[in-house]
C-alpha cells in the first residue's frame, strides 16, 4: 500500500463505504510488513517521494489508533484529508496537517477572539502552543480578524491550496 492506495480507502471511508474497522483491517499487511527496524526497511520509497511516505504513516497511524466512538468526527478529518492531498499534494498536506487536523477548534477560537470572548493575549498564547509549522504560527501572530476570518472560510471550504499560498504571504 502507498499514499495513493490508502488516499482511496480514506475516500471510501469518507463516503460511508467503508467502516472504520474495515479501514483498520486493510493497513494489516502494511502494518505486519514494516520490519519497526530502520535497517531492515526498504529505502526506495523514502528516497523517491519522502514527503508521500511521511504522510503515508502518519496517516496511518491517525487512522489506526482513532477510537472508536469517533468514527463520524473521523469520516470528516477523512474528507478534509482526501482534498488536501488530492489539491495540495502530499506536501503541503504534510505541512499543513497539525492545522487541518484542529481546524474545527481553531476556527471557533477565533471567532471567539474576533467576539472579544478570548483576548489577543489568550489567542496568542493558543497560538504559541498549537503544534502549527512555524510560519503558519508566523503568519497568525500577524493576522488582523478580516485575515483570520478568511483563513477559517478558506479552512471550511476545503481550500488547501490557497491555504498554503495564504501562509506564504504577510497576513
Amino acid at each position: 500500500m502507498n499514499l495513493a492506495d490508502l488516499t482511496a480507502r480514506l475516500r471510501l471511508f469518507a463516503a460511508d463505504q467503508l467502516s472504520l474497522t474495515a479501514l483498520r483491517e486493510s493497513f494489516i499487511p502494511a502494518l505486519e510488513a514494516d520490519p519497526l527496524d530502520v535497517t531492515r526497511s526498504d529505502a526506495a520509497p523514502w528516497e523517491r517521494a519522502p514527503e508521500d511516505e511521511r504522510l503515508y504513516w502518519r496517516l496511518l497511524h491517525l487512522f489506526d489508533t482513532a477510537p472508536d466512538g469517533e468514527e463520524p468526527a473521523m469520516r470528516r478529518l477523512a474528507t478534509r484529508l482526501v482534498l488536501a492531498v488530492e489539491h495540495a499534494g502530499s506536501a503541503t498536506t504534510l505541512q499543513l496537517l497539525p492545522l487541518v487536523l484542529d481546524q474545527d477548534r481553531f476556527c471557533a477560537i477565533v471567532r471567539k477572539h474576533a467576539s472579544g470572548i478570548i483576548s489577543r493575549t489568550s489567542f496568542l498564547s493558543v497560538i504559541a502552543e498549537s503544534g502549527y509549522p512555524e510560519h503558519a504560527r508566523l503568519w497568525l501572530r500577524h493576522a488582523g480578524p478580516d485575515a483570520l476570518e478568511a483563513l477559517c472560510a478558506s479552512l471550511e471550504s476545503a481550500d488547501y491550496a490557497g491555504i498554503a499560498t495564504m501562509l506564504e504571504k504577510a497576513p
